[in-house]
């Protein structure tokens, strides 16, 4: 008993912080496993802000960032947990991961689209897997587009687009977002030469994903009814779904045809 005490009094007293975090981490679990989050974060933080310069901070900021972004869904939290890995992890792969996770969160989460651009150029600055990088490049133009920045969005795609060895869904995806720009940038004709070119080298994506609806709008908003009509002839003829839809467009669009300007030629 009395060498308990003394092992006990030696932790306490020449350990102090040791055991002090050491029973916090538990207790930050503890209201993990119970659901109650946000007190487990704040411990979670403490710890990590009471060892910035050992390994305890990197053990916890990966806990807290797991449970912020999946759990708590507190996503500015995570972010600085994940930030901690960044600037704190020796192991490459870690801080690569963790900056991945910190430009998502913006993208996707927090619809922060001025940080996530700052954040995707961090990772494009790093050695990548061809994959990956199409990846964030394509949403690094995404963003962009969010911000009404067309010019570099379209830059940004045609470096994808240059890329080598890209698999069909990529160009495809690539394709999707630069017509989408176009459209943005009131260049119509040149949407719709991009959406007739998707349609052409990508039918059953595009089919799935009702391409063809994109470039009727497009003839519309030019004004070019007759083209309009005939892709939706030919969605018909395709057996694309919702052939009501389709009969009540066309039909409207030949009545819009007939009541142009010119359209049923001079009377005297």
């Amino acid at each position: 008993m009395r060498l308990m005490f003394c092992a006990l009094s030696v932790v306490l007293l020449g350990g102090c912080t040791l055991s002090f975090d050491w029973f916090h981490r538990i207790r930050a679990r503890e209201l993990i496993r119970a659901g109650e989050y946000p007190k487990a974060l704040e411990i979670l933080r403490d710890v990590r802000d009471r060892n910035l310069d050992n390994s305890k901070s990197l053990e916890v900021s990966r806990l807290g960032g797991r449970v912020a972004q999946i759990d708590a869904k507190n996503y500015s939290l995570a972010i600085d947990f994940y930030r901690h890995l960044v600037l704190r992890s020796e192991n490459p792969k870690e801080r690569v991961n963790a900056q991945r996770l910190i430009a998502q969160l913006y993208f996707e989460n927090l619809q922060d689209y001025t940080q996530a651009v700052f954040e995707y150029e961090k990772l494009l600055k790093l050695s990548l897997p061809p994959n990956e990088s199409f990846r964030y490049r394509l949403n690094l133009a995404k963003a962009h587009f969010q911000l009404n920045s067309l010019e570099q969005a379209n830059h940004e795609i045609e470096a994808l687009l240059a890329m080598k060895k890209l698999e069909p869904d990529e160009i495809f995806d690539a394709k999707m977002l630069k017509a989408n720009i176009e459209v943005a940038s009131k260049n119509l004709h040149a949407a719709a030469e991009s959406w007739s070119q998707v349609l052409t080298e990508f039918p059953e994506r595009s089919k799935r994903e009702n391409v063809a609806l994109n470039l009727v709008v497009c003839y519309e908003e030019q004004k070019e009814f007759g083209k309009a009509i005939e892709v939706l002839e030919k969605m018909k003829a395709e057996n694309y779904p919702n052939p009501e839809f389709l009969d009540i467009r066309i039909a409207r669009l030949k009545e819009r045809k007939t009541n142009m300007p010119g359209a049923q030629g001079l009377r005297r």
